[in-house]
């Protein structure tokens, strides 16, 4: 793999996990808020099946157009 091949699969890989992170957890702030819980540790949840594949294929769109839109960004300066 090249520099730039690999330059792009590390920040896409750390946008993903970042956003992912991120969409867990507005996830969980959305069900604690309706449910009129706390929004503690004992209360997050992962979603499951549709949900979560479309939470991730969301987050995995949104890494790579992050990833490429970065390493254009670093070969243009």
């Amino acid at each position: 793999m090249t520099k730039v091949g690999t330059h792009f699969v590390v920040v896409t890989g750390v946008t993903f996990i970042v956003f992912m992170t991120e969409a867990l957890i507005h996830y969980n702030y959305g069900i604690t808020e309706t449910k009129r819980i706390p929004f503690t540790w004992a209360n997050f949840r992962i979603p499951t099946g549709k949900k979560l594949l479309t939470m991730a294929g969301i987050v995995v769109v949104a890494s790579t157009l992050s990833g490429w839109a970065i390493t254009k960004i670093e070969q243009q300066i």
